[in-house]
């Protein structure tokens, strides 16, 4: 499974980095040559054309197609302000989500769920569970 985190340089990307200290702000799966499924804000669950522009690739075991079955999920943004400020309990709606809980989903690694993309870049660069890693 091909893992893209990405970043770029809008406001929100920039954020996201500030508060979770990392360099990635985003992450899809890619489903297909020409094609992702990503959880954005307002969109939520899509797939989408591919449209990442500053990204590494990571390849790791899992299967996208347990992603699929979130599509047309709102985007959690109630998770991602806990994430921001990290206090007490995650707040996490089961019926939306973020792009890092797609990952999880999509993963054989139950050690990615509760992270952010940056988050899960380190831990799967650093546990060697990468197949291929390629900067783009």
């Amino acid at each position: 499974m091909e893992l893209y985190f990405s970043r770029n340089t809008s406001p929100l990307s920039r954020l996201i980095q500030y508060f979770t200290k990392g360099k990635w702000s985003h992450n899809a799966i890619k489903v297909g040559d020409y094609h992702i499924i990503d959880s954005r804000f307002p969109g939520g669950v899509r797939i989408r054309h591919f449209d990442l522009k500053d990204y590494k690739v990571l390849e790791v075991e899992g299967d996208p197609r347990k992603a699929l079955k979130h599509i047309e999920k709102r985007y959690d943004l109630r998770l991602f302000f806990w994430y921001g400020i990290k206090y007490g309990k995650p707040w996490n709606d089961p019926n939306q989500m973020i792009c890092s809980e797609l990952i999880a989903e999509a993963s054989n690694d139950e050690n990615l769920r509760g992270k952010t993309p940056s988050e899960q870049y380190r831990y799967l660069k650093n546990r060697e569970k990468v197949i291929k890693d390629t900067k783009r």
